[in-house]
């Protein structure tokens, strides 16, 4: 399994300083994010990318649609768009697609449900068009009203399972996912529609107020990675692995620090993942 690390990890600096940081730990692949390179610039984005010999191995991230609609749904819509021609001019095979909490006014989530799949289907001809895939992320159950309702590899193919799976996959977040005793089977059933795995640590209590600040490094929590890679794995999916962590102590370490202990972290998280897929 190849690592590539996600711009959140190292959100505090720079690309040209996160991109220097990972050449030097031999880190081949960076997953990117929106506002970021916007800010950037896509041809000094570029410039950075081939200066350190980094390829990118997704986007993140666009979408929140489930509790939209209107104007506020057209403009969600229409960042979709902008997003799929940004990752495409970055080089990117994918870009990450949440899907959205519940609305404050309508807690029925079928119907949130059937918004995002209807938002989907009317993005497929633009991610086509951009030879970019959008990946359906599942989170965790803990944020179904504020970020996503959908929380389960499951539940994300049986909205996408009718779209072209060349325009339309899925993101497997271990973090997001790890609870479901249906992983493994989830991941087999996905197979091709897996368009990018993420990994880093879940543990108890979460930080307060802002609770999706509390992934750790691979290897300082409570997740067995070993059976999540070897399932992914043996459903086909041979892509970079990317490490993504939001977390406001680890921001303040320096950059070589934090870069250093994804590299190990990662290393411990995936040692064994050759073994369970033999």
């Amino acid at each position: 399994m190849e690592l590539s690390l996600n711009q959140a990890t190292t959100r505090p600096y720079g690309l040209a300083e996160t991109a220097a940081a990972a050449e030097r730990a031999g880190i081949r692949h960076l997953g990117l994010w929106v506002e970021p390179v916007e800010q950037t610039g896509l041809a000094e984005t570029r410039r950075i990318l081939s200066d350190h010999g980094l390829g990118v191995s997704s986007v993140c991230r666009v979408g929140f649609v489930a509790d939209k609609d209107g104007a506020e749904l057209r403009g969600a819509l229409d960042g979709v768009k902008r997003g799929l021609e940004l990752s495409h001019e970055v080089g990117a095979p994918m870009l990450t697609f949440i899907a959205g909490g519940l609305p404050s006014g309508d807690r029925d989530i079928v119907r949130a449900g059937q918004r995002v799949r209807d938002a989907l289907e009317t993005l497929v001809p633009f991610a086509e068009d951009a030879g970019v895939r959008l990946a359906l992320e599942p989170l965790h159950p803990l944020f179904v009203t504020s970020r996503s309702v959908v929380t389960s590899i499951a539940q994300a193919l049986d909205m996408i399972r009718d779209l072209p799976v060349t325009a339309i996959g899925i993101l497997i977040d271990a973090y997001a996912t790890f609870w479901d005793p249906r992983f493994a089977e989830s991941a087999a059933a996905a197979g091709e529609r897996i368009a990018g795995y993420q990994i880093s640590d879940f543990a108890l209590p979460l930080p307060e107020p802002e609770n999706m600040n509390g992934r750790l490094f691979p290897g300082d929590g409570e997740i067995d990675f070993a059976p999540l890679n070897g399932a992914v794995r043996a459903a086909g999916f041979s892509g970079p692995t990317e490490v993504e962590i939001f977390n406001d102590d680890i921001w303040a370490l320096d950059l070589d620090t934090i870069v250093d202990r994804t590299v190990r972290g990662f290393a411990q998280a995936t040692r064994s993942a050759e073994a369970v897929t033999r």
